[in-house]
């Protein structure tokens, strides 16, 4: 495994240092958490995943893409066994990475819970907010859209509106660099309950880049395919 780990990281960064637009970050400086101020052109460029830009595709832009958008199983990476086993480990990167309060942190717990199960996060506002009301003093609408838009402004969470039949439902939310950010994290602090062998490669190569903190804030992710 660990040869493996090695030949996939040395395959890809072979490929994307010869792209002047990822940078090398010296030793000391790599930073877990979002940049404070990202650059707007830096949340809106996008750079390739894996050599050949597999992984990648253009964000849904039809309202049929939103309605059916999930993750398959294969590469979901946070699975519910992950959730679960490493849960506290979980939240301790919301709290100290993500800067998120007690009130927040809950909110996205309960996205993530979600995405771990199903592979899509479709849920009301106001049904997150029911479900961590009576555990987490403070937790409401507000304090959910208050981590929506922290986690949106460094580009770790997209939410998207739906419509169906002309009336609007529940927003589809995309966690898509949230997991890759999270299962990075999971990864340097222990690999277990994280099975890479049954990820497809262009993620395993992801997830192993050594200029990964770097790269990860501009990039674009779409999981599902």
């Amino acid at each position: 495994m660990g040869s493996h780990q090695r030949r996939c990281d040395t395959e890809t960064l072979t490929t994307l240092t010869k792209d002047p637009a990822i940078c090398q970050v010296p030793p000391g400086e790599i930073s877990h958490s979002p940049p404070e101020q990202p650059p707007l052109a830096h949340r809106n460029s996008s750079y390739p995943l894996t050599p050949g830009n597999t992984g990648i595709k253009k964000e849904p832009d039809t309202n049929r893409d939103l309605y059916s958008y999930g993750v398959p199983t294969r590469r979901k990476i946070l699975t519910c066994e992950l959730y679960n086993k490493r849960f506290d480990e979980i939240r301790h990167y919301l709290d100290r990475n993500i800067g998120l309060t007690l009130a927040e942190r809950d909110g996205i717990l309960r996205l993530l819970r979600i995405y771990a199960y199903y592979g899509r996060v479709y849920p009301k506002a106001s049904q997150v907010a029911d479900d961590f009301g009576n555990m987490v003093p403070g937790c409401s609408k507000r304090s959910f859209w208050r981590a929506i838009a922290k986690l949106r402004e460094n580009g770790l969470v997209q939410v998207h509106n739906r419509y169906l039949h002309g009336r609007q439902i529940s927003n589809c939310y995309r966690l898509d660099k949230l997991i890759l950010c999270l299962a990075r994290w999971l990864l340097e602090h222990g690999p277990r309950y994280l099975n890479l062998l049954s990820l497809p490669r262009e993620l395993c190569n992801a997830l192993h880049i050594a200029n990964f903190w770097c790269w990860i804030w501009s990039a674009r992710v779409d999981l599902s395919k």
